[in-house]
């Protein structure tokens, strides 16, 4: 069985580890025959595909993304204005026990997470990287020996895949002499993909090395601190940019193998231990890593777990390598001493997460746990695909603890300087405080009502504390400081929390308000035609109705205007009233019906109206007596009967009815 990540899904598996897919298993089966032995292969990879990704999960992916970078934009503003100034006033910075040694720089807040690997040399830390990426990366090289002489950060290079011209080319050389044969002795393009390579890995691999003094003046990666270990350790100290999907969101620290007696202490010229503690405060997740056929914790790898594991006991797993290469009851013996070795080297209840399994890129040797390796393979894919969601969280609790720690400093610190003399008998008062620690920090510890796992351990404290000669250095009990700092942890670091969940709605509410189905574009100029011809409408009937209103009120308005001015002509002065106005109006009527000119004036025009009307017309004949013949009475008849009218009474004289129009 091959338990691996294949470099063919790579591209389009690995890339989509942020949005936390879910992994199944795809087994392809062989027929496992006397003759050629083949064995059961079995492949771990995400199940999610670029066409199966739905937008839900991008969705819930960028508002994840946009809450963990508001907590983490306020929880260094936080750290700024009030944590960093008081670590410095009370000298804690690589003199005291902090979660990191020194001040957290704005780089180590922004960097991605981060994973280390620690073990012995040859227990297969570059192999199980080069499994875990699905690609060779630049620097790497495996060997029996010790072959990992360095420090190595695997971190993306920031480059896309299309653009770099090493990448696509370097894996597909199509030069015969560089890749193996396959087992027909071909050599077609389809057994090249599947052939392993002889070629060298500096030639595979994509990206390239960046060596340790750039690394610690690259403003984007957190390693500006490691030159508190100087040159010796920088020369030995190198970055691996590479294209790998997986980088993207994760950083993982190759460590040399840990050596076995005097070669560990004398043949290094820089602390292992310090700096294996330096990346170990600083990542999200320890693997230590075993190999089950040589399971010797030597006294310099115990060494190396006890200074790392402070403040890191809940990041720390074990992996249980090359597990296929013993038989069943071996394994079972070394599982078990492996479990007893970490309870003595852990002194802990409580039982260290171990993985077993085979990570490499071969098939499986001995198939009997064939299953728990997938499944302890899959919960640790899990386990490292989690961590970039989780990050976040992680920062949080990590200043929450950073700042308890602060506190309890500042309180033994204050207590220590307030019993020291100000002038005469520093030296006794000195010792005297180191010899009597234990009963000073309960002392603290009561008084402040502090919680006795914050507490630091006595002789480790008067370890630190020998460093300085006069404790008078140290400032005197700030109480204001003090509940400024709970403050932090029981007020602001919740509100930033809420916030962060408020931040994550309202960026999911508006990709969804984003996704709703736009109209295309002929149809939306349709619609802004229709739109504006309607407004138009809407407008000109507006207009139409607005002008004949404005002539009814015009007219209206001049009528008032005539009346009051006649009114005002008559009487001299306005009307104030309707009624005032109507009497006004019936007395003009009256005088006017009286007046005699008026009657004259009426007279006049009734005689006009009676001339006019009685003065006959030219045309019309006086007298009856005359006869006029029709144009058809001398036309011929069948019956002989005329058309011609006779008028038996003569015509009527106007003047007769003269009298009565007179009377009208």
């Amino acid at each position: 069985m091959s338990a691996s990540i294949t470099s063919s899904a790579s591209e389009s598996s690995l890339s989509s580890y942020a949005a936390l897919p879910s992994i199944q298993v795809v087994k392809n089966n062989n027929n496992n025959n006397n003759n050629n032995n083949e064995e059961e292969h079995q492949d771990i990879m995400p199940s999610v595909s670029t066409e199966s990704t739905n937008t839900n999960d991008g969705g819930i992916l960028s508002a994840d993304d946009a809450s963990a970078k508001f907590i983490v934009q306020r929880l260094k503003e936080l750290y700024r204005n009030h944590v960093v100034n008081a670590e410095k006033q009370y000298h804690l910075h690589f003199n005291f026990s902090l979660p990191t040694d020194g001040e957290i720089k704005e780089s180590e807040f922004d960097a991605a997470p981060m994973v280390l690997l620690i073990g012995q040399y040859s227990t297969g830390k570059t192999t199980f990287l080069n499994h875990l990426l699905g690609e060779d990366f630049p620097g790497m090289h495996i060997g029996p020996e010790p072959t990992t002489d360095k420090f190595m950060a695997l971190f993306h290079s920031g480059d896309k895949d299309d653009t770099t011209n090493t990448t696509a080319d370097a894996k597909t050389i199509k030069n015969a002499g560089f890749r193996k044969k396959n087992k027909n002795n071909t050599d077609d393009d389809a057994s090249f993909k599947t052939t392993p390579s002889i070629v060298t890995d500096d030639i595979r691999a994509a990206g390239r090395l960046v060596k340790g003094n750039t690394l610690t003046v690259t403003p984007n990666l957190p390693f500006s601190s490691l030159s508190q270990f100087g040159s010796a350790f920088l020369n030995h100290f190198v970055g691996s940019a590479s294209t790998s999907p997986l980088l993207k969101r994760l950083t993982f620290i190759d460590t040399p193998g840990v050596l076995s007696g005097e070669k560990q202490r004398l043949n290094r010229t820089y602390d292992f231990g310090q700096v294996a503690k330096w990346f170990a405060d600083r990542s999200d997740l320890i693997l230590l890593l075993f190999d089950a056929h040589k399971l010797d914790i030597s006294d310099e790898f115990k060494h190396v777990i006890d200074v790392i594991r402070h403040h890191n006991d809940d990041k720390i797993r074990c992996v249980l390598n090359k597990a296929d290469c013993v038989t069943r009851e071996q394994l079972v013996r070394v599982y078990g001493s492996l479990m007893w070795s970490m309870g003595k080297i852990f002194d802990s209840p409580e039982v260290v997460r171990v993985y077993t399994g085979s990570y490499w890129n071969g098939n499986l040797i001995n198939n009997d746990f064939e299953k728990m390796f997938t499944k302890d393979e899959k919960l640790l894919v899990r386990e490292l695909i989690d961590l970039p969601r989780c990050a976040a969280e992680r920062k949080v609790n990590q200043m929450v603890n950073r700042i308890r720690l602060v506190k309890v400093h500042i309180c033994i610190l204050g207590t220590i300087r307030n019993m020291t003399p100000r002038f005469f008998g520093k030296k006794r008062s000195r010792e005297q405080i180191l010899a009597e620690l234990d009963v000073i920090l309960d002392n603290v510890r009561v008084e402040f009502n502090l919680s006795k796992g914050d507490m630091p351990d006595a002789k480790e404290f008067a370890a630190n504390l020998n460093k300085f000669h006069d404790f008078s250095v140290f400032p005197p009990i700030n109480r204001s400081l003090i509940k400024k700092l709970d403050s932090l942890v029981e007020k602001d670091i919740p509100a930033i929390v809420s916030q962060a969940d408020v931040v994550s709605s309202e960026t999911l509410m508006s990709q969804v308000d984003e996704k709703i189905e736009q109209p295309s574009a002929k149809e939306e100029v349709a619609v802004v035609k229709e739109t504006t011809a309607a407004v138009d409408k809407a407008t000109k009937a507006d207009a139409n109705v607005l002008g004949v209103l404005g002539r009814i009120i015009t007219f209206l308005l001049l009528l008032v205007v005539s009346v009051e001015a006649v009114y005002y002509i008559s009487f001299g002065n306005p009307a104030y009233s309707l009624p005032e106005l109507k009497s006004g109006y019936s007395k003009l009527f009256d005088t006017a019906k009286n007046n005699p000119k008026v009657s004259e004036i009426k007279s006049q025009i009734t005689s006009k109206i009676q001339t006019t009307s009685v003065a006959p017309p030219s045309s019309v004949p006086v007298s009856g007596t005359a006869k006029q013949r029709s144009p058809l009475s001398s036309l011929p008849t069948k019956s002989g009967v005329s058309f011609e009218k006779k008028d038996t009474q003569p015509l009527k004289n106007p003047s007769s009815d003269s009298d009565s129009k007179a009377e009208l």
